[in-house]
């Protein structure tokens, strides 16, 4: 692949010497010279004079002209130009390399920015033993240092990715990181950049996880060497999570429904309804307190009397429940013939049990946020759903998941997200 270069050009004497050795050592297909008015006009001769000294052929050059050597913005502008000129040549910025030893400090400023943003390879600066006079290298003593802006570039970057992971905007952190390894993806194993990968790899798993696709996300963790998460001061709880994500994974393939109603599960969604509250997303909190409302009445119903609420057998509950709720049961019949309760149902069903749990929609605070619900726009309704109406229900729901798992905050640790840190 063809290489590039771009070098600032100063007005002082000599600089031509360092300039031409420093092309020598690049060696790139296309050189862009970023000039002053003074510089274009002094310099270059002197450039292409001492070439043919040196015997360097000097590759094909462009110019890159900026009318003012004191001003950093207008550097950093003049070689960003230079660095999509290159561009247009076919030489992406990942292949070109920036000298920006001789030119202003200035220009120096806005050279070595212009490479950190725009994602250059590499650049280089000249050095090697002074003029005590002048403060100039000496000819013939000349040495290039190299560095890589793509870790520092990577830094920045990664702070951008963390702070959209803190904020669960998993997709749009993916999209930052992609955006900013595509040209270093195949040959940069810097700390950051490796971090980067990982992250982005979490990314994928957290943002599947978020979404109760739970598979995905194991799937996603796995990709993780577990010596990269190292890399990360969270790792303990990453871990933590992986191991929570395969135990939900795993019930949730069975064909028990005691495995699938499990614990984790309901308290899984309690800490998706926590995560969408901070996010002030109210409908969607209220829809997961909704579904959690649900699950906790299914879960008593098939852990405590057997009752399977996708499939209601009442040949097994006739005896126990008035004839009443047997006929309210038999009004809930599929097409299918196959009884299929709702949330006011299975609390009915459970009071009709003489479960404790079966009071539960006595409860003012509760109905009345469940009836909202189904008077809001993200249900059945057109009313809006406020950060009041989201916290009513959380706290109705709250005791609710007490009751029918005891302690559970223990399991909660496993669910949260964790907060990264630079």
């Amino acid at each position: 692949m063809s290489k590039g270069m771009i070098l600032t050009v100063g007005v002082g004497k000599g600089i031509e010497h360092a300039i031409v050795l420093s092309i020598r050592n690049s060696n790139p297909d296309m050189v862009v010279f970023v000039v002053t008015p003074q510089s274009r006009q002094n310099t270059l001769q002197r450039i292409e004079a001492i070439a043919n000294e040196l015997q360097v052929s000097l590759p094909p050059y462009e110019l890159e002209e900026m009318t003012d050597e004191n001003d950093v913005e207008k550097a950093y502008e003049a070689v960003a130009s230079a660095i999509k000129k290159l561009g247009e040549k076919g030489i992406r910025a990942s292949e070109t390399t920036i000298d920006y030893t001789t030119g202003s400090k200035p220009m120096s400023a806005g050279a070595l920015f212009a490479a950190i943003m725009e994602g250059c390879e590499k650049v280089v600066y000249v050095t090697g033993q002074r003029d005590p006079d002048t403060g100039r290298v000496i000819s013939g003593t000349e040495r290039f240092l190299t560095f890589f802006p793509s870790e520092l570039a990577a830094k920045r970057f990664y702070l951008e990715a963390i702070a959209l992971f803190n904020s669960h905007q998993f997709q749009a952190a993916k999209q930052l990181i992609s955006r900013f390894l595509g040209p270093y993806e195949l040959h940069t194993t810097s700390t950051t950049c490796l971090r980067l990968r990982v992250l982005r790899n979490l990314c994928d798993g957290y943002e599947a996880w978020d979404a109760f696709d739970h598979d995905r996300a194991l799937e996603a963790f796995r990709k993780v060497d577990d010596k990269l998460l190292d890399c990360l001061p969270t790792s303990k709880q990453i871990l933590k999570n992986r191991e929570w994500v395969g135990r939900i994974a795993s019930k949730l393939k069975s064909n028990d429904p005691g495995q699938r109603l499990c614990d984790e599960l309901l308290v899984d969604l309690w800490a998706n309804a926590l995560r969408r509250l901070e996010e002030r997303r109210f409908v969607d909190a209220v829809a997961r307190l909704y579904r959690l409302t649900e699950l906790i009445a299914q879960f008593r119903l098939w852990h405590h009397h057997r009752v399977d609420t996708s499939d209601v057998k009442l040949s097994e509950l006739s005896s126990k429940i008035s004839e009443n709720m047997v006929r309210k049961l038999e009004g809930k019949k599929a097409e299918k013939g196959s009884i299929q309760t709702d949330l006011q149902a299975d609390f009915e069903l459970l009071d009709a049990l003489d479960d404790p749990l079966g009071k539960a929609l006595e409860d003012s605070r509760l109905r009345d946020a469940l009836r909202r619900r189904n008077n809001s726009i993200g249900a059945h309704g057109l009313e809006p759903v406020s950060e009041e109406h989201a916290n009513t229900l959380k706290e109705a729901v709250e005791p609710l998941l007490t009751q029918v798992l005891g302690e559970w905050r223990d399991l909660l640790k496993h669910a949260i997200f964790p907060t990264l840190t630079p």
